[in-house]
């Protein structure tokens, strides 16, 4: 087996000892150190998470009066978790390039590129698989509760229609209609008649047509019967109704927009912060991977090609 000599070009005037390729004394990928390296980093980011915590809840003291408020939480947690993102991908990826006998720093920096991706993947999956677990339990919980609701109901009320074929109260409802005039006199309605006569002119009036201005006139007629006042007044009182009704459809549609402008907004802020955290890890995990292999070349003067 013939011996080279090596330059690592991240040691600038350093020579070492080299075996030849056809010695296949080494592997380019170890998945046991890549296995090992995400665990630490898993544990690591736990135990940091944990710490944080731990901190914060310290911080906690509603007896005092100093209390952090939530934005402060939200801002410290954040800058926390990127913190401990970064040492513990750093701390994975260098003893996942340290575990796999690379001597080379490409190789250890791809494992420690490797480590973090799977680091990544995994807590990614965790969170939506614990998250999507609960949410799916507790809509299939529901959805149970909601179909043996909706079947003891169907059970209870089966024999009454099947026995009277329609309900007491459509009955009722079948014979006021019956007793009711096609138009009556506004004059001498009941309060009760007044707004059910109101609520249905209004719901032509809203569709428009032909029809809603005569719908407009009988509104107008039973509020000034009602109320006792002249028509023109009773006419005045509908106009301010309508365009105050018309002020608030405005306002509403206005505060949707906002409020979809400020969500959109702030998922392009989360999802930028989230891609600078990933990147901000991939680099640490790779310098970690570097700077394992660096110290390898290091201490043992050799390096496999």
């Amino acid at each position: 087996m013939s011996n080279t000599t090596y330059r690592d070009p991240a040691l600038p005037g350093s020579a070492y000892e080299a075996l030849s390729p056809s010695a296949g004394a080494h592997r380019r990928i170890s998945w046991g150190a890549l296995f090992g390296g995400v665990v630490l980093v898993i544990a690591v980011q736990l135990l940091l998470s944990l710490l944080g915590a731990g901190i914060g809840l310290g911080t906690v003291d509603a007896t005092a009066g100093t209390t952090p408020n939530a934005s402060s939480l939200g801002m410290g947690a954040g800058v926390w978790w990127i913190i401990t993102s970064i040492v513990a991908l750093g701390f994975g990826g260098y003893v996942s390039a340290w575990l796999s006998g690379s001597a080379l720093r490409l190789d250890g920096v791809l494992h420690g590129l490797i480590t973090w991706g799977i680091a990544t993947l995994l807590t990614v999956w965790l969170l939506t698989s614990a998250v999507g677990g609960i949410i799916s339990g507790g809509a299939s919980a529901l959805g149970g509760l909601a179909s043996a609701a909706g079947n003891g109901v169907k059970a209870a009320a089966q024999p009454v229609a099947d026995a009277a074929g329609v309900s007491p109260d459509m009955l009722q409802q079948q014979a006021q209609a019956y007793l009711q005039p096609a138009n009556p006199d506004p004059a001498t309605m009941s309060p009760q008649d007044a707004q059910k006569q109101i609520a249905t002119n209004l719901v032509t009036y809203a569709k428009g047509g032909p029809d809603a201005a005569a719908a407009k006139t009988r509104i107008v007629a039973i509020m000034a019967a009602q109320q006792k006042i002249p028509v023109d007044q009773a006419q005045k009182q509908f106009d301010d109704a309508q365009a105050k009704l018309q002020q608030a459809k405005t306002q509403a549609v206005q505060d949707a927009k906002a409020a979809a402008d400020a969500s959109a907004a702030a998922a392009s802020k989360t999802s930028f912060g989230a891609f600078a955290t990933f990147l901000i890890g991939a680099i640490a995990a790779a310098i970690g991977g570097g700077l394992a292999v660096g110290r390898r070349v290091v201490t043992t003067g050799r390096v496999v090609r």
